[in-house]
């Protein structure tokens, strides 16, 4: 409900009628942003600190002049890679261009975060 009213950008899936198992949002300004600057993007994952115990996936922009931005979030059920290609692939949809994917994705040696890299962005060079 805050994100429509707040007028996010986000998507969600349920696990059954009452349950969201995953939420991925983003603010309109940060897609703007990600699409102006959108040569390089570091992705963490934090695991289950929060109190609903699920993981934060949060994907940082940089831009030319070397500042970080948020660009978008995701609470993800589970570290699992279908989980994380899902949160990926909601956050290519944002990016305007098809030749404007990321050509810069530094994550740490999470393996589900890796292996969805190597999936959604293929040209990209993933450094760790």
């Amino acid at each position: 409900m805050l994100l429509d009213r707040d007028q996010y950008i986000h998507w969600h899936r349920m696990k059954d009628e009452n349950v969201v198992h995953d939420l991925f949002w983003s603010h309109p300004d940060a897609i703007k942003l990600t699409n102006s600057c959108n040569l390089v993007f570091l992705i963490n994952s934090t695991y289950k600190t929060n109190k609903y115990k699920l993981s934060l996936l949060d994907i940082v922009g940089v831009t030319p002049t070397r500042m970080a931005f948020s660009t978008s979030f995701a609470y993800l059920e589970g570290e699992r890679l279908n989980n994380v290609v899902w949160a990926l692939q909601r956050f290519q949809g944002l990016l305007m261009k098809v030749d404007a994917f990321p050509r810069v994705i530094v994550t740490d040696r999470d393996m589900p975060l890796l292996n969805a890299v190597k999936t959604v962005f293929l040209n990209a060079t993933n450094l760790l």
